[in-house]
């Protein structure tokens, strides 16, 4: 993305937000600080995605203004594939209907016919054997919807950090073990 990009959708919040968001600023330097805060968390994404989030913001949250923090999240929502998009009770039904289809004896075919989030979810409930030789259903679906919510809440956290931030978080964090 451009600045002078930037300065087109700053224009178009204070548009949509009359008394609300102000853009440009009172005085040169804040309307410059403003442009290089949101140039630098928006410089990775084309333009034409950021629009689209910035519409889908203002369209589902029309009291205030994005920030652009949320923009970011907004985008890399946006760019998620289907799979990392799975609720607790569909990853559920995909378990279920791998077991029922691959059984006890084809582990590995089944775990691979799985998106990542639900494979993970099934090694962290003991496997795919034990999850065959489930029998409570209601029990065996809790825990299992359990686990998988605990795995979406810690990738939560950096699954909408643009990939170079996370790069850059995972460098800073490895450096301070080592000391």
């Amino acid at each position: 993305m451009k600045k002078s990009e930037i300065i087109k959708i700053l224009s178009y919040l204070n548009n949509c937000y009359n008394n609300r968001f102000k853009f440009p600023k009172a005085d040169d330097d804040s309307s410059t600080m403003m442009v290089e805060v949101w140039y630098d968390l928006l410089k990775l994404y084309q333009y034409q995605l950021v629009v689209a989030a910035v519409k889908k913001l203002i369209i589902n949250q029309p009291q205030w203004p994005p920030t652009p923090g949320e923009i970011v999240k907004t985008i890399e929502i946006l760019k998620q594939p289907e799979s990392a998009k799975i609720t607790a009770g569909k990853a559920w039904y995909l378990a279920l209907k791998a077991v029922r289809k691959f059984g006890y004896y084809n582990p590995g075919e089944a775990m691979e016919s799985l998106p990542p989030g639900v494979r993970e979810a099934v090694r962290n409930f003991g496997g795919f054997a034990a999850l065959c030789h489930s029998q409570d259903t209601s029990y065996v679906k809790n825990q299992f919807i359990k686990i998988y919510q605990e795995i979406n809440l810690k990738n939560q956290e950096t699954a909408y950090l643009p990939r170079p931030f996370k790069e850059k978080l995972l460098l800073i964090s490895e450096e301070n073990e080592v000391q």
